[in-house]
This record gives C-alpha cells, sequence and structure tokens, in this order.
C-alpha cells in the first residue's frame, strides 16, 4: 500500500494493469481491507477494471473467505452484461469449492452451456478436486468419465485428484487403472504421482504383487 500511495502522490498514472497488479499484492497478504479500498479508488479515478482485474477481485476475495462478497462481484457483472469468460469462471468455482460450496458450484458448472461457455481442463478438475475433497469419488469418476467423452484430455492433474481420492478410500485397484490409463496416455507421473505411487505400496500389504500391476511408463526423452 505505501507503493500506491508514493506512486500517486508523485503523480504516477496508474493504468489497468498496474492496478491489477497491485490488488493481487494486497489480497496475497491477506490485506484485504486494502484492496477494496483501491478497487474502490479505481473506479473514482476513471481507470476501468477489466477481465484480469475482475479475476483478481473474485479470487482475492474467495481465497480470503469472502465467498459472499465475491459472488456479489459476479452476480453483478453478469447483471451488467460484462462478458464473462471461462477463466472469470474458474476463478469463482475454485473459491466456492474451497470454502465447501460444492453445490452451489455444481450447479454453476452445469449451467456453463447456458451462458455459451465451453469448460476447460482446469474447470474440470476444480469440480473433481471439490467432488473428491468431499467424498464424493463416484460423481468425481463420473465427472472423469464425462470430461473424456466430451473430447477433454484429463491432465497429469486430473488423474493426481482423483487417484488421492480412492488412495484415502483405500480403492486401490482403482488407483492402479488411473495409473494405466495415464501410461497408455503418455502422460509422464510428476512428482505428485510418484509420492502417490509410494503411498499405494505401503498400504498394500502385497506390495510385491502390487508392483506387478503398475505400468512401465515411457521413458522421458534427455534434453541435452
Amino acid at each position: 500500500m505505501s507503493l500506491y500511495c508514493k506512486m500517486i502522490s508523485e503523480g504516477v498514472m496508474l493504468d489497468t494493469t498496474t492496478y491489477s497488479t497491485l490488488l493481487s499484492g494486497l489480497f496475497q497478504a491477506g490485506k484485504i481491507t486494502h484492496a477494496k479500498k483501491m478497487f474502490g479508488e479505481m473506479r473514482l479515478n476513471n481507470v476501468a477494471p477489466n477481465e484480469c482485474t475482475y479475476n483478481t477481485l473474485i479470487d482475492g476475495l474467495c481465497k480470503n473467505g469472502c465467498v459472499t462478497e465475491a459472488m456479489d462481484v459476479f452476480h453483478i457483472l453478469k447483471k451488467g452484461k460484462f462478458d464473462l469468460s471461462i477463466e472469470t469462471y474458474n476463478c469463482f468455482l475454485h473459491g466456492l469449492c474451497k470454502t465447501g460450496k460444492l453445490e452451489i458450484a455444481c450447479k454453476l458448472f452445469h449451467k456453463l452451456s447456458q451462458v455459451g461457455l465451453l469448460p476447460n481442463v482446469i474447470t474440470y478438475n476444480i469440480i473433481i478436486n471439490g467432488l473428491c475433497k468431499e467424498g464424493q469419488l463416484e460423481e468425481a469418476n463420473d465427472l472423469f468419465s464425462n470430461m473424456e467423452e466430451k473430447g477433454f484430455a484429463p491432465n497429469v492433474i486430473t488423474y493426481d485428484t482423483l487417484m488421492r481420492g480412492f488412495l484415502h478410500n483405500d480403492e486401490i485397484t482403482k488407483v492402479v487403472k488411473l495409473l494405466h490409463k495415464m501410461a497408455k496416455r503418455n502422460i509422464m507421473p510428476s512428482a505428485s504421482i510418484a509420492s502417490i505411487v509410494v503411498d499405494l505400496l505401503l498400504k498394500e500389504e502385497k506390495y510385491r504383487d502390487c508392483l506387478n500391476w503398475l505400468p512401465s511408463f515411457p521413458t522421458q526423452e534427455s534434453t541435452w
């Protein structure tokens, strides 16, 4: 905030990008009051917020526990005929899931087509993660299948999220099945996936047999 005050006192003209960057920094520091004040001053100074600004505002409010205020901003944008992108929806959906408002998030997710938007991999990952966190593994798995049927390729984060959910529920067979799917699609496992495999072996009494169940992943080519 001191940087902002200094810039103003020195007569520096702030544009939308500068305001958005400063807002992001304030929210990351947990200075919600300062962030909201700055957003208000931005509008008073006739600097028009853009999509990036609103995404920063919604995301920052959600991550700092102000989901109701984020919902207000979101609905104001919708009523104002602001052209909301899937990125804006993703910010809001993530905030809803993170604060336990999964039901609202799922309803919003299923209405995307009504507003002319298609979910992307990030959107699916957000909802799948929310479902797994709530223990709704069957629904998460159904959404994973739905994602594939609609032509969206799950990424390593999708697999990681779903496998962790199944592992937490001791559904070892389903974890192994997902590992095989990954290998078949040549998706290189991340360090996080490797830790899932270690946890899987620790959970399974017949770990030697379990090793035989695991797929072989392609060796990553050297970049040297």
